[in-house]
């Protein structure tokens, strides 16, 4: 069988869809918006840097999810990247404990930079953006921020999920033969 004879569908059917997107390993994320108790936030992978000049990025929001109206009614937004111990916390924002609303946002560390929407005090990075624009697409909406402040933690390392679990990757060199 050579590298070209692989199966190709016609018809692409959702649940098989599904399937091939959980062999995508995606970094792990909380998106957040509001103040006070109208803070809501999801767990995402759907997230990820637009251009450089100017500092954009965009994370796509289901059109259910609890965050979505919020995000757009506030116009801002905080994309956390999670670091590897917060597995809890990407469970908790995924509502795999039935957490719902602001309690989710309790009891870990959350701050505001710039814009007013929550940013997690021990990610691994976050961008704090202003929305710039949206596009919706079926189920979702594709927003787009421009980052007006951001934040670092360079000794963690990233929560990542693939497969339907999550994990680390562990880091290499590339430039180096052999590592």
């Amino acid at each position: 069988m050579s590298a070209h004879d692989h199966a190709v569908l016609k018809h692409v059917e959702t649940a098989a869809f599904r399937t091939l997107l959980r062999s995508v390993a995606g970094s792990v994320s909380i998106v957040a918006s509001g103040q006070g108790a109208d803070r809501r936030g999801l767990t995402v992978t759907a997230a990820t840097s637009l251009c450089v000049e100017p500092p954009m990025v965009l994370a796509c929001i289901n059109r259910n999810a609890e965050a979505h109206d919020v995000i757009l009614r506030t116009g801002a937004f905080s994309w956390n990247v999670l670091a590897a111990d917060q597995v809890r916390l990407a469970e908790r924002f995924a509502a795999m404990d039935g957490s719902k609303g602001a309690s989710r946002f309790t009891p870990v560390d959350w701050h505001d930079l710039a814009t007013g929407a929550p940013v997690l005090l021990h990610s691994v990075c976050s961008f704090d953006c202003r929305i710039e624009d949206t596009l919706q697409v079926s189920t979702h909406t594709i927003i787009m921020g421009a980052v007006v402040a951001q934040s670092h933690n360079p000794d963690k390392r990233s929560l990542i999920y693939a497969a339907g679990r999550f994990g680390t990757l562990e880091y290499f060199d590339l430039a180096v033969p052999g590592k």
